[in-house]
This record gives structure tokens, sequence and C-alpha cells, in this order.
């Protein structure tokens, strides 16, 4: 693959317009791999994570192996029930992938084969430092497809 399952899926709720790219500086940015904290990035922002994968067997007519990839939303805010709900659309977002197709750039496209919810949404309580902003989870196994 030439991108990781967290890169595909941060481009699919982009192109979903649940979330914007940082570079927009709109609201709920997604950021892939970090949650940043710097004074000039958004307090409600959401990041895409990369977690362990899951290896379901092998094809023996193929050898193909195949893989669930697990990645994770984290939803950062400032009050509790923004945070609780932008990390639900993200739930319920998921719950509808049905084979949708998400392309990378003009040269590569992925197909969600399937999108398995591991741990619905998940408080993990209160940031730490002076902000003290809300942070959830949401963690997720998919099987995609380079096509």
């Amino acid at each position: 693959m030439d991108y990781s399952p967290a890169e595909i899926m941060t481009e699919y709720m982009i192109q979903q317009g649940l979330v914007t790219d940082p570079s927009d500086q709109t609201t709920w940015p997604i950021y892939t791999g970090l949650l940043p904290d710097d004074g000039d990035v958004e307090d409600d922002i959401v990041a895409c994570m990369d977690t362990e994968a899951v290896k379901d067997g092998r094809i023996f007519s193929s050898g193909e192996n195949i893989f669930h990839y697990g990645f994770q939303f984290l939803v950062r805010a400032v009050e509790y029930n923004d945070a609780w709900q932008k990390a639900k659309a993200l739930e319920d977002a998921c719950e509808l992938i049905n084979r949708d197709e998400v392309d990378m750039d003009s040269t590569v496209t992925y197909r969600l084969d399937n999108v398995t919810l591991t741990t619905g949404v998940t408080s993990l309580g209160q940031e730490e430092g002076s902000k003290r902003r809300q942070i959830f989870s949401v963690n997720f196994l998919v099987t995609l497809k380079e096509i």
C-alpha cells in the first residue's frame, strides 16, 4: 500500500464533509498521526491514528493475506457534548461504508470493503494542561483494497 489506513480514512472523512483539511483553516480540521497542540491549532479537532492490524488468514488459491487494519479517531473539543457528537458522527459514517472508494491522488484509489467498530465512542477525560479540553476516541478495523 502506498498510504496508511489512517491516511486513507482521513481522506475519506474529508471527502464525506465531516471534517476538513487543516490547510482550509475551517472547523473540525483532521490530522493524521498526531493531535497537535500548537498555538495556531484549533481547540476542536480530529486526529486519525493507525492502530494494530489483525491478520485474518490467507486465501489459498492466490496466496493473498487478508488484513483488517486498525484505525482510531481522536476527537478533541472544549465542550464535552461537541466532542461526543463529532465522535458519534464519525462512528455513524463508518457504519454506513459499503465498498466506498477513496481517491488518494491521480494514481491510486482504495476500496473500503469492510469497516468494523471495535470500541464505540469512549471518553478519555480531560486533556492535561490549562485548556483542559475533552478527548474522545472511537476505534475500528478496516478491510481495504487498492483498485
